[in-house]
C-alpha cells in the first residue's frame, strides 16, 4: 500500500507516514499566480513532538480497502504497523482531497472472515468466442461452450481457498487475486470434457487452458477476501 514506514509519539497517540511527499512544497495563490512555499512535514512532527515517546513504526502488510480501490484518494484504508514487539491497527481517511491523509489508531484488528474462489465466466466465454483460433477444430457453438465453462465452475467449487496460492493481484480491487491453474487442475478439467466433445475439440480445448492459465489470464483462478475490524477487548 506504501513505503511502510511510519512514527509513532507513544504520548498523544499521534502517526506520521514518512514519505517523500514530506518535503513537498505547498503552492498559494499570490497575485493570480501560484507560489511554492517550502515544507518539510516531517520536521514539523518531529518539532510539535519534541520531549515525547517516539516510536518508528514499519507496516506488515496486512491492509484492507472497504471501497477495494487502492486509486480513490478519498477511501478509508486500515492498515497494521508493528515496532516488533506491538503491533497497531490504523484508520487512514481525509474529509476533503486538498487535505494530508489522517492516520488513527483503531481499537481493533484485521480478521480475515472468508476466501472464495471464483471463474471468470464471461471473460473466459469472450476469449473463446472472439480471439482464439480453434484450428484444427471447428469453433465451438454457445451450448458447448456453456458447458465447458459449468464443468470448470463445478471443480472450481471443489477446491479448498486456502490451498490456492495467488501470484497476482487486481489493478481495480485489493482484495481481489488471481491464483495460476495447476497442472493437476487442468487434467481433472480435461478429463471431465471427455464424451461429451469431439477428439479434435479436446485438443484444441487443452490448447485453450494451458495457454490461458497463467495469472494474468481468463483461465485464472480470482481469490476474493472478505476482512472485518473485529474491535479488541477494551
Amino acid at each position: 500500500m506504501d513505503n511502510g514506514r511510519y512514527i509513532w509519539c507513544r504520548n498523544c497517540g499521534a502517526i506520521h507516514h514518512v514519505t517523500a511527499f514530506d518535503r513537498y512544497p505547498i503552492y498559494a495563490l499570490a497575485g493570480g499566480e501560484a507560489q511554492a512555499l517550502p515544507a518539510n512535514d516531517w520536521r514539523d512532527f518531529m518539532a510539535r513532538h519534541a520531549g515525547h515517546r517516539l516510536e518508528a513504526m514499519t507496516a506488515t502488510g496486512n491492509d484492507y480497502l472497504p471501497s477495494g480501490s487502492a486509486f480513490d484518494p478519498m477511501g478509508i484504508a486500515y492498515l497494521e504497523v508493528s515496532n516488533g514487539a506491538e503491533t497497531l491497527l490504523l484508520r487512514r481517511n481525509r474529509k476533503r482531497i486538498d487535505e494530508a491523509l489522517n492516520y488513527e489508531i483503531v481499537n481493533g484488528r484485521l480478521v480475515q472472515t472468508e476466501v472464495s474462489l471464483e471463474v471468470q465466466e464471461e471473460a473466459i466465454r469472450k476469449e473463446m468466442k472472439l480471439h482464439f483460433c480453434w484450428s484444427p477444430a471447428e469453433p465451438l457453438a454457445d451450448e458447448k461452450i456453456n458447458y465447458f465453462v459449468s464443468l470448470f465452475r463445478e471443480i472450481v467449487n471443489h477446491i479448498d481457498p486456502a490451498s490456492a496460492h495467488a501470484s497476482q493481484r487486481s489493478d481495480v480491487d485489493e482484495n481481489i487475486s488471481y491464483c495460476q491453474l495447476d497442472s493437476a487442475i487442468v487434467e481433472t478439467l480435461i478429463a471431465s470434457c471427455e464424451g461429451y466433445f469431439l477428439p479434435v475439440e479436446l485438443a484444441s480445448l487443452r490448447s485453450f487452458v494451458e495457454t490461458h492459465s497463467d495469472s494474468g489470464n481468463v483461465m485464472a483462478l480470482v481469490k476474493r477476501r472478505a476482512v472485518i475490524v473485529e474491535q479488541r477487548p477494551q
